[in-house]
């Protein structure tokens, strides 16, 4: 009894910590650049921090910890994906947001391409923003249920954790805006990032004791790196693991806040390359600690296992509490940048607001914030799916983003030509990876409208993956194909 109330008043008092360092804050808000991209003014260490932070939470942590338990070395490999982008959006693409002054993905879109595209981007990146809140505010839930399983039978209590947590990120995210989300990111990644190798240090000396005997109870195939699953599958769910996220809005609001071009570089292409050579191995001997001593758990349940094995509630509390904010991490960047695109390419660019006496636009900010926040509460509470239409939203956005953000990075012409070229690949792209998904959709479901050896091939392709090769296919075509002569393209870089 006295572990559990230890456990409780470090994770309370470490999330009542975290709230009250993000809403004082607002005293230093005092321009719509504040609030959306805290002025930008980020020094490469916060960049460094706060991307750490927004791409370690529920499912990097718990949910990958689970699926390495399942898969072993194969996860291991294939979650470097999630850290391996940063490296190519901070040394190419991340510089070319912040040297142009942009706020979003759209602003982008517009910037290289014209209108055409960036309503498309401005439509999926709505869509990404205001339901990857929803899902992290459910997974707020799922982590408490998780960690503490006596809860999990009471939907009440997960409601509740829900409405709290959800709470907390809106009215702190309201308030000190990008500033608050950078200032607790950086509480988060680090507190976060030592518990686990606390965790780390008492599973070792256990696992250095392993003799070979209980070492090859395990399946083999937990040690090869393919997982008996096969390359291809390697292949393709590494790319899934990278192009899952790769520039999403969360990620692209801070490609533009850094001092300069230099820090940013530091910030965002640096954590990459830390968390790719340290946060995989961790996992991996987390799981292997928990596959030896927990043989026949739930997955999901590793982590919550090896915790409460430490027997110490003082470690449990911080890891449990960095957890739950790290997944909360990952909802105020989404609601931040949701808000960011609401206000600068719906009201500003689309519908002409500009910012005055009459219509100051931090004020729509901060309203825009709250009301966006309260629906993504209230979607995570009445909707128990939402991981599934979360990963659809992956699906539609990779295909759509991946390849005209690289072209546009990387090629320096900007032509009215590409900006065809580019929105007829966005258009069929999205629409081939839905209809691929539906038809994977649809077979799972017992309705099979292709050949069952198309079913074999489709299974082990990712639907990210599909898309951005058909993004590439149709973009390669109408370049080759489309013969119009370039025009210079004038367009708002904001």
């Amino acid at each position: 009894m006295m572990e559990t109330a230890i456990l409780w008043v470090i994770v309370i008092g470490y999330m009542t910590f975290i709230f009250i360092k993000g809403v004082s804050k607002v005293k230093e808000i005092d321009t719509t650049d504040d609030f959306l991209l805290a002025g930008r003014n980020v020094g490469w260490l916060f960049l460094f921090c706060t991307m750490g932070a927004t791409v370690i939470g529920g499912g990097a942590s718990i949910g990958a910890i689970g699926r390495t338990y399942d898969w072993g070395i194969l996860m291991v490999l294939v979650s470097t994906g999630w850290y391996i982008h940063f490296l190519f959006s901070g040394l190419v693409v991340a510089p070319q947001f912040r040297a142009a002054k942009l706020y979003t993905v759209a602003g982008f879109f517009g910037h290289r391409y014209g209108e055409g595209p960036r309503f498309v981007a401005l439509v999926l990146s709505l869509l990404f923003s205001v339901f990857i809140v929803a899902a992290q505010m459910a997974a707020f839930g799922s982590v408490l249920s998780a960690i503490l399983p006596q809860f999990a039978d009471s939907a009440v209590v997960l409601k509740l954790a829900i409405l709290i947590g959800g709470t907390m990120v809106v009215i702190y995210s309201t308030a000190g805006g990008l500033k608050a989300v950078i200032q607790t990111d950086v509480y988060q990644f680090i507190i976060l990032f030592i518990g686990f190798c606390i965790t780390v240090a008492f599973c070792l000396p256990d696992l250095l004791h392993i003799d070979g005997a209980t070492l090859r109870k395990l399946p083999a195939t937990f040690f090869s790196p393919h997982g008996g699953k096969g390359w291809v599958m390697l292949i393709t769910t590494f790319l899934a693991f990278l192009l899952g996220e790769t520039f999403a809005p969360g990620y692209a609001t801070r490609y533009c806040v850094g001092k300069n071009i230099k820090e940013t570089r530091r910030g965002i292409a640096g954590v990459g390359i830390f968390l790719a050579f340290t946060f995989p191995i961790i996992l991996f001997v987390i799981a292997l600690y928990a596959r030896i001593h927990f043989p026949d758990i739930d997955p999901q349940q590793a982590l919550p296992m090896v915790i409460r094995q430490l027997n110490n509630p003082v470690i449990a509390g911080l890891i449990v509490g960095a957890l739950l904010m790290a997944v909360m991490s990952s909802a105020d960047s989404a609601l931040n940048s949701s808000t960011a695109i609401f206000v600068k390419d719906l009201f500003e660019h689309q519908l002409g607001w500009t910012d005055s006496k009459e219509r100051p636009l931090l004020k729509i900010a901060r309203i825009c914030s709250c009301v966006l926040g309260g629906i993504a509460i209230l979607i995570a509470i009445l909707w128990s799916d939402i991981i599934q239409l979360l990963l659809f939203t992956y699906h539609v956005w990779a295909p759509a983003v991946i390849l005209p953000v690289i072209v546009g990075a990387v090629m320096k012409e900007r032509s009215v030509r590409y900006g065809r070229h580019v929105f007829i690949t966005m258009v069929v792209s999205t629409v081939s990876a839905m209809l691929y998904k539906g038809a994977l959709t649809l077979h799972g479901k017992g309705t099979a409208i292709l050949p069952d050896s198309c079913y074999v091939i489709m299974e082990k392709v990712d639907t990210s993956v599909f898309g951005v090769l058909v993004s590439l296919v149709v973009f390669t075509v109408t370049v080759l194909v489309v013969h119009t002569s370039p025009e210079p393209m004038i367009s708002d870089p904001s």
